[in-house]
């Protein structure tokens, strides 16, 4: 889910989509996958932290995007460190 506006890397987490909490692009794929009739069974990778009001952005509206969160360097590999233990774990349970 989304890593923007977050530092603390001990927050982050896998959990089943519908258990996630806090994060705000979470909360927009769960009405979409729940409008496919998906409630739960998606593993999602997200922060249980906050995030941080100082580094949201707002753009201009192009792109339909009217804001993003700056990230930090290390938190988009860290999340893509979890989805790639969770791949290999439920690779090697098969």
């Amino acid at each position: 889910m989304g890593a923007g506006g977050k530092m603390v890397a001990g927050k982050v987490v896998v959990k089943d989509i519908s258990k996630t909490d806090v994060c705000p692009l979470a909360k927009v794929i769960r009405r979409r996958l729940r409008k496919m009739g998906v409630n739960k069974g998606v593993k999602a990778v997200f922060s249980l932290e906050k995030p941080d009001e100082s580094s949201l952005k707002m753009t201009d509206g192009s792109n339909y995007k009217r804001s993003f969160f700056g990230t930090n360097s290390w938190m988009p590999g860290l999340f893509g460190l979890h989805s790639a233990e969770t791949v290999i774990r439920h690779l090697l349970k098969n």
